[in-house]
């Protein structure tokens, strides 16, 4: 009875935490999808700034738009098959079905590979953030107020005419809560990962104990024996 217990509330938690990694998921890729919208389509991960003085700046390189389509259609992806496989692990506690314990190692398998992937995807939304933030706080060298990279939300992103050279063109932002959006996903998408670890860990928890509790060979052949008997 104790075994059966404590499979039971590995698959509680397997579920609660496959519901909240497809939920953060969700998050990711929702306020990621704002930001882009609000920047016109475009991408900030990876983009270049240049300040010209204390008070306006413009793009030098906008970023690759494919950087936020990655990490918004990964994150979907990884969500359905996370609140799908939670929905049958509704369906097993709630006795609508039966548990198939052949799916356990698979499991393991695909959680580790999602986890890779979510890693490479948290990676590039990171250090693509990283990156614009780094070239737009530069303007402080220059008696520029942004000191962080959070201070861009009350600035103009749409000025023209004001800083000479080349500037790379770009449709009207809205850039009011653009930091909020990206710092959102950042978290989101590392809250993630760690949701795929801890089910990883887990998964094979349940594969150790669902082999300990298998019959052994000789066990099995007594247990024929007697049938036929």
């Amino acid at each position: 009875m104790g075994e059966f217990a404590c499979e039971g509330i590995l698959i509680l938690v397997e579920t609660f935490l496959l519901f909240a990694t497809g939920f953060a998921g969700l998050v990711a890729s929702i306020v990621l999808g704002l930001a882009k919208d609000n920047f016109a389509g475009d991408c900030l991960l990876y983009s270049e700034v240049k300040w010209c003085n204390s008070t306006a700046f413009y793009f030098t390189q906008l970023g690759a738009s494919p950087s936020c389509s990655f990490c918004i259609g990964l994150q979907v992806c990884v969500s359905f098959y996370a609140l799908g496989y939670g929905c049958y692990h509704v369906s097993v506690l709630c006795q609508w079905v039966g548990e198939r314990r052949a799916l356990v190692l698979p499991t393991i398998i695909i959680d580790v590979l999602v986890s890779l992937f979510v890693f490479i995807q948290a990676c590039v939304l990171s250090v693509g953030f990283k990156r614009f933030c780094d070239g737009f706080v530069s303007g402080s060298s220059i008696g520029s107020k942004a000191k962080s990279c959070s201070y861009g939300g009350k600035l103009d992103w749409n000025f023209k005419g004001q800083c000479g050279g080349d500037k790379d063109p770009h449709n009207p932002y809205a850039g009011d809560n653009f930091f909020q959006f990206y710092s959102t996903a950042q978290s989101a998408s590392w809250f993630t990962l760690l949701f795929w670890l801890v089910l990883i860990g887990i998964t094979i928890a349940r594969h150790l104990r669902n082999a300990t509790m298998l019959p052994t060979h000789t066990e099995a052949q007594e247990e024929r024996k007697s049938l036929i008997t």
